[in-house]
């Protein structure tokens, strides 16, 4: 016997049972407040990313999707759908109310041409609903832990090609006035020592003596390298103890007068 429910976007009006059916099947989880806050109030909320399955007037089912911009890359971001809370009243369920709530939403929004439409669903509930009834494909899920290693040998490179920039009047006088030692200290890399001179930048790994000792970890040359906030990016990792910057303070001003030259020392590949 064919079903006589219809599928359609939320209006207005459905917005309290709506509310009220995902309340009741989250164990009151998404009911009420946190429901609105969740769409209703979500930037941007377009009604037609939630589906409703009506039976006589009655609320039987609902679906709902919410878009996010994924990056993909340095310069490319895609639209993609996040499969949410698909909810059914208990009489309704295993006829199909579930299947025709997905098919609609996708249907209805073929126009946009997503590349990806991904959920996080209960194993089980996948096995039985996702995978057979949606065609929803299973990944592997995991935490992959990257491990940046720094290679000072680069550096030590890009600091001798700078001294010869240096030597061939490439920056005038703006190191006539600068003598300054450096230590850079990285958690898991061996130190690195950098004197600055009228003559140009000497690099090498050495804990040695330095004027300023600068602690931090990867995430924090780069802002030596002018990336991540600019100054004001200096100025908060110092504040937030993730920079640590310790030594004479005279030395100290003359390390941030010098910072153009330690961009330049850094602003090559490290890792």
């Amino acid at each position: 016997m064919p079903e006589s429910f219809v599928c359609r976007s939320l209006r207005v009006e459905d917005e309290a049972a709506v509310s009220a059916l995902v309340g009741s099947s989250f164990s009151g989880f998404l009911g009420g407040k946190f429901w609105d806050w969740k769409y209703l109030m979500c930037p941007g909320f377009d009604r037609s990313w939630i589906a409703v399955a009506e039976e006589e007037g009655k609320i039987v089912g609902c679906n709902h999707w919410v878009f996010r911009r994924f990056k993909v890359s340095g310069s490319v971001a895609v639209d993609v759908a996040l499969g949410a809370d698909i909810a059914v009243v208990p009489e309704y369920r295993k006829r199909g109310v579930g299947r025709a709530l997905i098919y609609f939403m996708r249907e209805k929004h073929a126009d946009r041409k997503l590349p990806l439409m991904y959920m996080f669903a209960d194993p089980g509930l996948s096995r039985h609903f996702h995978t057979p009834v949606a065609g929803y494909v299973s990944v592997e899920h995991g935490t992959a832990l990257y491990t940046k290693i720094l290679n000072w040998n680069k550096v030590i490179s890009t600091a001798g090609a700078f001294s010869q920039r240096v030597e061939a009047g490439e920056f005038g006088d703006r190191l006539s006035k600068v003598d300054l030692t450096v230590v850079f200290k990285v958690h898991g890399a061996p130190p690195l020592r950098l004197r600055v001179n009228r003559a140009g930048v000497k690099a090498d790994v050495s804990e040695g003596q330095a004027d300023v000792v600068v602690s931090g970890d990867v995430a924090t040359l780069a802002l030596i390298k002018g990336e991540g906030g600019g100054a004001w990016g200096l100025v908060e990792a110092l504040l937030s103890g993730r920079l640590k910057v310790r030594g004479n303070v005279m030395k100290m001003f003359s390390l941030y007068r010098s910072l153009w030259v330690f961009r330049r020392v850094f602003s090559g590949k490290i890792t």
